[in-house]
């Protein structure tokens, strides 16, 4: 999976993807990158702020946690289709994310 940089800014991962099959993001333990050892936030449809009391974040990960949609391939698209912007409290924090689409042909196969 490829390896994304998180930051102290708002950062919009995905854009909207009619097509998405799946999405998941997971941040990488400090055990594997020793840098990695703030919290990322993750949020669907607007940028969240990096504040454990705030309301404007969906989800929060710390190392090794993860987060995304169909991940266990249940139904055809993903629930979410549009952007997913994520932000950290603490710079350069490494994840991977992954994103699958369907594609014309994988519809045929059905």
């Amino acid at each position: 999976m490829p390896r994304i940089t998180i930051g102290v800014l708002p950062k919009q991962i995905m854009w909207r993807n009619p097509n998405r099959r799946k999405w998941e993001i997971q941040f990488i333990p400090s055990s594997i990158i020793a840098g990695n050892t703030g919290k990322v936030y993750i949020k669907r449809g607007s940028a969240p702020k990096a504040d454990d009391n705030s309301n404007t974040w969906d989800h929060v990960l710390i190392g090794g946690a993860s987060v995304g949609d169909n991940i266990s391939d249940q139904q055809l698209k993903s629930p979410w289709l549009d952007d997913v912007w994520a932000i950290s409290d603490t710079a350069d924090q490494i994840c991977t994310l992954e994103e699958q689409s369907i594609f014309e042909n994988e519809k045929s196969k059905s």
